[in-house]
């Protein structure tokens, strides 16, 4: 991205971000699609399963949009969403009925016999060894490859910098020996 088009979009940011404060919901719509996707990726890897993970997202959309004031604009919308879906996500982690499973959509084992199958395997296999993470380490891997700087997911967790850098660092190298099955 150039410096040129990078000014432009925060500008966009800027010109949605004060007529979605004015009440726009099409702006609000415009600024969440930036952070959607992103934001059920936290909110999914979190609480573990769908149903979960969409509940959290609503709550996440809501508080956005309620809180649209309180966004002093220190790091890109996206950042700042990405922090309400990670509380989100606790909150509904919390509410969840003691005993259930973390990856009730993943705890039978299956057949693989395809590349499908082979996908979907893998894909599990990832969700295991992300919950096998710390749960620190997990939330700033997640927030991070949400595309989150270190900074901007330091100032998410509350935490130093250097923290981050050494829980990001420590959880990727632990899912490559989760994943390559050491």
């Amino acid at each position: 991205m150039t410096s040129g088009s990078l000014s432009r979009v925060v500008e966009d940011e800027g010109l949605l971000l004060a007529a979605a404060r004015a009440g726009d919901e099409h702006a609000f719509a415009g600024l969440w699609a930036t952070a959607q996707r992103q934001a059920f990726g936290v909110c999914y890897h979190l609480t573990g399963n769908r149903a979960d993970a969409l509940d959290a997202l609503q709550e996440t959309q809501l508080a956005a949009w309620k809180g649209l004031d309180s966004f002093a604009g220190r790091a890109p919308f996206r950042a700042w969403v990405l922090a309400i879906a990670r509380n989100a996500a606790h909150t509904v982690v919390r509410r969840r009925a003691p005993g259930g499973a973390l990856f009730s959509e993943v705890e039978e084992e299956t057949v693989v016999t395809g590349p499908f199958e082979d996908t979907v395997a893998e894909l599990a296999d990832l969700r295991r060894a992300l919950t096998a993470l710390p749960e620190s380490h997990r939330e700033a891997l997640l927030l991070w490859a949400g595309g989150l700087t270190y900074e901007q997911t330091a100032a998410a967790l509350a935490v130093p910098l250097n923290t981050v850098r050494v829980w990001i660092h420590r959880a990727r190298k632990r899912l490559q020996a989760e994943l390559a099955g050491d």
